[in-house]
């Protein structure tokens, strides 16, 4: 005899999300204050519009005095410039089915008995749980990098985030080099040799040529934000420059930029959302909105019964976000040319893959990296991490052989290991 259907009753399951609104609600809560008080966010609940009026306030209108002089007057004593943020529509949504998961019968929970009128089908809890923090998981990752597009079908779409609020102030003027709160800084690589020392220059003179009152402590602590490549390049570049004297650690690479950029109440923040590259931002601290509507939806979590197979039904989350730069005035905002690329860190699958070289013929001296980056890795060594696609990998030279040629056209997997075999030959 075929085993029976095993039905799930959707009416059940929605009055199981009523029950447990309350907790699913404060999720988002809950992962937001932690990255909020990495980045010295501001996140805001807020339903409607909000519009934030900044205040300027000319200067230069003071002159000499004498009877008969014509005077200079100030067209203007104040300009405003508004800064608006409105939650867009957001949903997540996934069809589940029942037979997949397994309805075990649990007889103890926590040293409890469990009795029948008690027992509750896995899904009722879990797959609601998992995708309420598989939502403000994916907020979080693309809160920097988001830029809406309703016809989106990713978190990518889902709102405007900080960059692309960035990115709008340039393309309007608003952010420009000739007002103070935009500089070219070039690209933060890994130095190439011993004697490379741009990475942490080049991250003193931004800093250091910024506004003074920004690299003051007056009305505010300045916050630097930038991805932990910046950091790790700088640190890098740094070490070469001091050599022999001291091997500086990521807190003593800090104390010296300060000190450097005379910045002295510097704060450097980081964080997965900011992704990876070369974009920075120096802000006071507390300058950044995150706002979300979770609390307005009409039903924040539905389950709907809209499929014909009697096992399989669909998980609705609504919710709205949006991001606000609150000031770009140069006095507490500055920002440069570069570009990041997100990461894609939610959930727990994988999303990149890694390469495998094996080299023989090299006398152990063989090295290999993968075109673009600095790492470089021995015979059998694994680089990791690589967001898929195809990667070109290179060799290093060795005295009295003849490197291998370059693979091209290597391609990476999500989830899978590449190998690749290649070879030193006798020069000549």
């Amino acid at each position: 005899m075929p085993e029976s259907p095993k039905l799930i009753d959707v009416k059940k399951l929605n009055e199981a999300m009523t029950i447990y609104d309350k907790t699913l609600r404060a999720l988002p809560y809950a992962t937001l204050q932690e990255v909020s008080a990495a980045l010295g966010l501001n996140v805001m609940d807020l339903q409607g519009k909000h519009v934030r009026i900044n205040e300027r306030r000319y200067a230069g209108g003071t002159q000499s005095y004498k009877v008969g002089k014509t005077f200079g007057n100030l067209d203007k004593l104040l300009a405003f410039e508004p800064s608006a943020i409105e939650p867009k529509d957001v949903v997540c949504i996934t069809k589940e089915n029942s037979q997949v998961y397994t309805d075990n019968e649990l007889l103890i929970v926590g040293g409890k008995p469990v009795s029948n009128v008690t027992k509750r089908h896995p899904l009722e809890v879990r797959v609601a749980h998992a995708l309420v923090r598989s939502h403000i998981e994916d907020v979080v990752y693309v809160m920097f990098h988001a830029e809406r597009d309703e016809e989106s079908t990713s978190p990518a779409g889902a709102f405007d985030g900080f960059f692309t609020k960035a990115d709008l102030l340039i393309a309007a003027g608003d952010v420009n080099a000739a007002r103070g709160n935009f500089a070219v800084s070039g690209e933060f690589a890994m130095p190439t040799g011993d004697t490379d020392y741009s990475a942490y220059e080049n991250l003193v003179e931004w800093i250091g040529n910024t506004n003074t009152y920004l690299r003051s402590s007056r009305s505010g602590v300045p916050q630097l934000l930038c991805a932990q490549s910046v950091l790790i390049a700088a640190r890098a570049a740094l070490r070469n420059k001091l050599k022999m004297q001291e091997y500086p650690s990521m807190q003593r690479m800090i104390e010296l930029l300060r000190e450097d950029a005379f910045c002295p109440t510097l704060e450097v923040a980081t964080h997965e959302a900011l992704g990876r590259g070369s974009r920075l931002i120096l802000q006071k601290k507390g300058n950044m909105d995150l706002a979300f509507n979770t609390q307005a939806a009409t039903r924040f979590c539905q389950i709907r019964d809209i499929y014909e197979d009697p096992n399989e039904w669909q998980f609705w989350l609504q919710s709205g976000y949006d991001t606000r730069i609150n000031d770009w005035h140069e006095k507490v905002f500055c920002t440069n040319e570069q570009k990041n690329e997100s990461l894609d860190l939610a959930g727990d699958y994988c999303k990149t893959g890694g390469v495998q070289v094996t080299i023989t013929g090299d006398d152990g001296q063989g090295k290999w990296n993968v075109q673009g980056k600095a790492a470089q890795r021995g015979s059998g060594q694994y680089i990791i991490g690589l967001t898929p696609g195809k990667y070109t990998i290179e060799f290093s030279d060795v005295s009295g052989k003849t490197k291998p040629s370059s693979l091209t056209e290597v391609e990476v997997k999500a989830g899978e290991i590449t190998a690749k075999e290649a070879a030193y030959t006798a020069a000549g």
